[in-house]
């Protein structure tokens, strides 16, 4: 069955689910606590992303030097077009190196019999792509977590491992 033709009804939300969110904003905003703390992420002017090495960077304007390099993965994304959340286990236009881990929270869903976790597609807002980032990055222990807005798109992705290039 193809993408397109799968039934988009939002997932149903057990109570099961609803705990393991909770779990997982409270990891997530610890990890970008400190990854704000030492990093500054916010404060640069550019980010720009590679799928082929499955590098983020972050730069300001100034120096033009790379100040942070992230090994990432990617999460899914939103559709600003279609109004849906695709999972990138579920994305065929996406680098293999950039999914080589999230299947894992895929797996879990289906242990846990958690369906946000396993419908590759659904009908969802920017707030359903941080809350499967939330859950992704507390079930790979992330060290934190970056939305990408791109024409189209939100992006969501987790930090595998941060450099800090400003030494």
């Amino acid at each position: 069955m193809s993408i397109e033709n799968i039934n988009l009804e939002t997932p149903n939300r057990t109570s099961e689910f609803e705990s393991l969110s909770k779990k997982a904003y409270k990891y997530l905003n610890e990890q970008q606590k400190i990854v704000e703390e030492i990093f500054e992420i916010h404060s640069y002017e550019n980010w720009f992303y590679d799928q082929e090495t499955g590098i983020l960077t972050f730069s300001n304007s100034a120096t033009k030097n790379k100040i942070v390099e992230i090994q990432y993965e990617e999460v899914g994304s939103i559709s600003k077009v279609s109004g849906t959340w695709l999972w990138s286990w579920a994305n065929p236009h996406l680098e293999p190196k950039i999914k080589t881990e999230i299947e894992a929270v895929k797996s879990f869903g289906e242990v846990n019999n958690l369906e946000s976790l396993t419908k590759k597609k659904w009908f969802g807002e920017e707030y359903d792509g941080w809350e499967m980032t939330a859950i992704s990055a507390y079930l790979m222990k992330a060290k934190g977590a970056y939305r990408l807005p791109l024409e189209n798109t939100f992006t969501f992705v987790i930090y595998k491992e941060i450099n800090d290039l400003r030494k």
